[in-house]
């Protein structure tokens, strides 16, 4: 059964792999937490250290990233080698050479967040449902996508909502031109119908004489119905492209048939049976007239200039002129009876006449509103007050010499001539206020037409500039933020400078970040042209020390195949007694050789201290570099801290600043109302107080703007804080690794003491050695008892021989070790030019 481990905190656990993810190198807290041994995971996959659970679709996208040259990082479920796991939180970047070359890729794994471990066993147990979920977050929507894609987003928004706010201007417009246009037709389709209708009435004035016996009104008849043939046929033209759109094409059809029978049988009917088939004729004019009103818009026109003339030309004047066509009529049809008129007839003549008078008083307001809101309708106005004038004298005439007589005293010639005049004038009035109405609705059309395409040309126009623009603005972003993330990722692979100048001379918020990383790499630059320093010292020492040991272990080496030779010649010499006088002397000479050796041995040994010493001190030094480099950190980081603690101070004094912006702004509403109450004489205080206001308001702005800077600036320093951290911890780890060196070097100085002490015990013996074979030369009977002596001491000197050959090949090794690391600090700060 497997549990769950978490990494402590303050560990980072790294592996090194190369380009095809086989590992070859990990670091000792990584070894030392996963369980596994060195040689168990170098040369292995990154996978042997995941949790199978790890779904593919994690390796994919890690690859994808990789491949990209971009760094990954995410949240991974590792396993140890007994078979626990431990989520962390990982990230992947490439490594390089001198060069810019990918070498491999740095896994540097860290503990993960209770939040993060609840997010990743989710996503385990499910990844397809959660990779194609959709997120209502609008964070997280946001952040699937690049700037540029969203910059587009948000421009083409605009441009389509441009687009669509051009669109409905010109569908208003095209509606209003349309509005305009079918009130145009409207209005001279009542137009023709108000000729009809004016032509009409004077044939029904003439045709009443002509029935009376007045027989010099038929020329007059005959021009009228002339008249009719033309303006019919206009007013049919009108019809068939017109007349369907008004809904009145049957019933101008109609009015056309009527005319024809009416013009067939006049001849043959009654004064009365005319003037009843002339009134049904203009009846049904007026009904069309009504019918084109309403449904070509013109009763539903908003507009005040052309409203009243519609409703004067349209339900007041047409009526009028009827009215006085029946007044001429019916006075006509009672001054031919004469003396045999029925009485009862001037009653509805009085009738006539006080609708009459109706309709002059309500046409009277209108024509007042028409005054008032068209400033050029004089000749429409002039024209009806001709004729109201008129209307007077026919009233007089009528009430004089028709009412009030018993036998009227007008002529019917002269009341013909009385009421036509009248009705004539009407009927002009009408005509005025349709050519008008045509003349406005014309302009108004072409007007909306212009209008439309103005909107039209304007919007395309704003389209192509808010193209541009947005191009302009995307470029100016994007080619700050591509040149940044290459001169910072050519920083990194070690193809690029940490001199490079990321200031552009932009005052934006994107300017803000690139001006503080500038000064963030300058900060980098100063520790690594330290780390440069001492990495190139502590690299040639390191060789020089390498290069020394591996001479001092060839010594040894030497020495101690000096000994085995030794020993054998000891075990020849304890074998062969009796040849000791025939070899005494060349074992003599061989002492002496051995002798010159011992001696040699001890010169180079009396060589190792200096070279341990100077090693020595080259590590005291570059640890005091080092953490000088770390206090320096700190420093920097407490700098910050300091900057941080002004930064919210200056919180403190903006709040301060919008409190006294706030009360200066009461202060001046407070000063505007009393100013208000103190009238006149306070005027000039308002003004003041006015300006106050303004400049409380403007305090508040620049406050919030100020806030606004100080909060970027907090954030700034807190990412700021965190890479100091970093660099902080990077500097405590070279420390440790200075003290394990130093404490190697304490063992080499251990065994290069014991070392020295054995190589005097040795020269001491081969001085022995050879008093020895001195005394054998004078005292051969103390021959075996110095042989013994002499093989005792080639053994002390043999075990001695091997202790130092044993501890010269670790003081190799730790030498190795330290070369190893000079060079490989050396390559990590060859990495960054300046």
């Amino acid at each position: 059964m497997s549990f769950q481990v978490k990494i402590p905190q303050n560990t980072t656990l790294s592996i090194k792999t190369d380009l095809a993810g086989k590992i070859v190198s990990v670091n000792e807290d990584l070894l030392r937490f996963s369980e596994f041994e060195l040689n168990e995971l170098l040369g292995q996959s990154f996978q042997k250290i995941q949790h199978p659970e790890t779904p593919e679709s994690i390796y994919i996208n890690i690859q994808k990233t990789l491949k990209s040259n971009e760094p990954w990082n995410g949240f991974l479920k590792n396993q140890t080698k007994s078979g626990n796991y431990f989520w962390a939180n990982t990230t992947i970047t490439p490594y390089y050479d001198t060069e810019g070359n990918t070498l491999g890729y740095m896994y540097v794994i860290r503990s993960a967040s209770e939040r993060q471990i609840t997010e990743g066993e989710r996503f385990y147990l499910n990844p397809e449902t959660i990779e194609a979920g959709f997120s209502l977050n609008p964070q997280k929507i946001l952040y699937k996508f690049k700037i540029k894609t969203k910059l587009l987003f948000v421009f083409g928004l605009m441009a389509i909502l441009m687009l669509v706010l051009g669109i409905n201007l010109i569908l208003i417009k095209n509606q209003e031109y349309e509005g305009a246009f079918n009130r145009l037709k409207g209005a001279e389709y009542n137009l023709s119908l108000a000729k009809l209708m004016r032509l009409t009435a004077k044939h029904r004035g003439f045709m009443a004489r002509v029935l009376s016996g007045d027989l010099t009104a038929k020329e007059g008849a005959v021009a009228i119905e002339k008249e009719l043939e033309v303006a019919f046929k206009v007013f049919l033209d009108l019809n068939e492209t017109e007349g369907n759109r008004f809904q009145v094409y049957e019933l101008s059809i109609e009015i056309f048939k009527n005319w024809n029978h009416l013009r067939d049988i006049n001849a043959n009917l009654t004064t009365k049976e005319s003037y009843k088939e002339h009134v049904s004729l203009i009846k049904k004019m007026l009904n069309v007239n009504n019918e084109v009103g309403e449904s070509s818009g013109l009763f539903l026109d908003p507009d005040k200039d052309t409203y009243f003339m519609i409703d004067v030309s349209l339900t007041k004047l047409p009526y009028l002129a009827e009215k006085l066509g029946q007044l001429r009529g019916t006075g006509l049809a009672y001054l031919v009876k004469g003396v045999n008129a029925d009485p009862s007839e001037k009653n509805l003549i009085q009738e006539i006449m006080g609708s009459v008078l109706g309709h002059f008083e309500s046409i009277a307001v209108s024509m007042s509103s028409i005054t008032k809101f068209n400033p050029d309708s004089k000749t429409i106005v002039d024209a009806y007050k001709h004729a109201e004038g008129d209307f007077p004298s026919l009233r007089e005439l009528i009430q004089s010499r028709i009412i009030k007589e018993k036998i009227p005293t007008v002529k019917p010639l002269e009341y013909y001539n009385a009421t036509t005049n009248l009705v004539d004038q009407i009927f002009n009035v009408n005509e005025l206020i349709s050519k008008q109405l045509s003349e406005k609705f014309t302009e108004r059309a072409n007007l909306a037409k212009n209008s439309a395409r103005a909107i039209l040309v304007l919007t395309s126009v704003t389209l192509v500039l808010l193209v541009i623009l947005q191009y302009l603005i995307i470029q100016s972003i994007m080619s700050v933020i591509r040149n940044s993330t290459n001169i910072i990722s050519q920083i990194v692979r070690g193809s690029g400078e940490l001199k490079e100048n990321l200031d552009y001379g932009i005052n934006d918020e994107i300017g803000g970040l690139l001006k503080w990383m500038g000064v963030f790499i300058l900060n980098i630059t100063e520790i690594v042209f330290v780390l440069r320093q001492v990495s190139g010292e502590l690299s040639d020492k390191s060789k020089g020390a390498a290069s020394l040991v591996r001479n001092y272990s060839v010594t040894t080496q030497d020495q101690a195949a000096s000994t085995e030779e030794t020993s054998a010649a000891t075990e020849e010499l304890a074998a062969s007694v009796e040849n000791v006088f025939v070899s005494i002397s060349a074992q003599a000479d061989h002492l002496k050789e051995i002798e010159k050796v011992t001696l040699d041995f001890k010169m180079a040994m009396s060589e190792v201290p200096n070279a341990m010493m100077a090693m020595t001190n080259l590590t005291e030094e570059f640890y005091k570099k080092a953490n000088d480099g770390m206090l320096t950190t700190k420093d920097t980081a407490d700098s910050i801290y300091v900057v941080n603690k002004k930064a919210e101070l200056i919180d403190e004094v903006v709040i301060i600043i919008n409190e006294i912006s706030e009360r200066t702004n009461l202060l001046a509403l407070n000063a505007s109302i009393e100013a208000a109450r103190a009238g006149e004489l306070g005027r000039g205080f308002a003004v003041v107080a006015q300006e106050i206001g303004k400049l409380a308001e403007q305090t508040a702005l620049n406050t919030r703007n100020i806030q606004s800077l100080t909060t970027d600036t907090k954030d700034a320093i807190k990412t700021s804080v965190g890479l100091m951290k970093n660099t902080e911890e990077s500097f405590l780890d070279l420390l440790n690794n200075i003290s394990k060196i130093q404490e190697t070097a304490k063992l080499v100085r251990i065994a290069q003491d014991k070392q020295t002490s054995d190589t005097n015990r040795i020269v001491e013996s081969v001085h022995r050695i050879n008093e020895n074979s001195l005394q054998i030369l004078s005292a051969a009977s103390q021959e075996r008892i110095a042989v013994e002596e002499i093989s005792k001491s080639i053994e002390t000197i043999a075990t001695g021989t091997q202790v130092i050959a044993d501890n010269s090949l670790v003081l190799l090794e730790t030498a190795k070790d330290i070369e190893v690391t000079g060079e490989h600090l050396q390559t990590v700060v060859e990495t960054y030019k300046y």
